[in-house]
């Protein structure tokens, strides 16, 4: 039986900078990977990304909404692992600080926008970023991850 995972992603930026978390090398979920900030979503929120996001963000680097400008779902991707499909939620915002708490899920880095993607990430978050860095798009596209080859079908909706 096929299960869902569903998930929200955030790309905060800071000028020219990206807010990056490398999660540690004890974390059981893509150790020693780079990830913006995020997580699962909690039942109540499955219909509602937008207020999950706001909480991982609160959560992992305590930055308040109203310290967030443009913060927006641009791209949704679906990634089929063996037994599960993982939806992933990506938004974009502007943050006002720089300033972010030390959590448990890895360690929070500001990293200029031209080295972001020398980092190592999972694919599909890779693919998100570089097609988020190279495309100035509007609308919110939907992704659909091509696992053989790390390759995501771009559909705008």
């Amino acid at each position: 039986m096929v299960k869902f995972r569903n998930i929200v992603t955030a790309f905060l930026t800071n000028n020219d900078s990206i807010l990056l978390m490398k999660r540690g090398s004890g974390n059981p979920i893509a150790p020693g990977y780079w990830y913006g900030v995020g997580g699962h979503m909690e039942p109540e929120e499955i219909n509602d990304p937008n207020s999950a996001i706001i909480r991982e963000i609160k959560e992992e680097c305590n930055i308040n909404p109203e310290d967030i400008e443009d913060l927006r779902l641009k791209y949704i991707v679906y990634n089929r692992n063996e037994d599960e499909v993982v939806i992933n939620h990506f938004f974009f915002g502007k943050v006002k600080t720089t300033d972010v708490i030390e959590n448990g899920e890895g360690i929070l880095h500001w990293v200029q926008r031209d080295e972001a993607l020398e980092k190592t990430f999972h694919p599909a978050i890779k693919k998100v970023l570089e097609h988020s860095i190279k495309n100035n798009r509007s609308e919110i596209l939907i992704g659909v991850m091509e696992c053989d080859e790390p390759y995501i079908w771009w559909y705008p909706i």
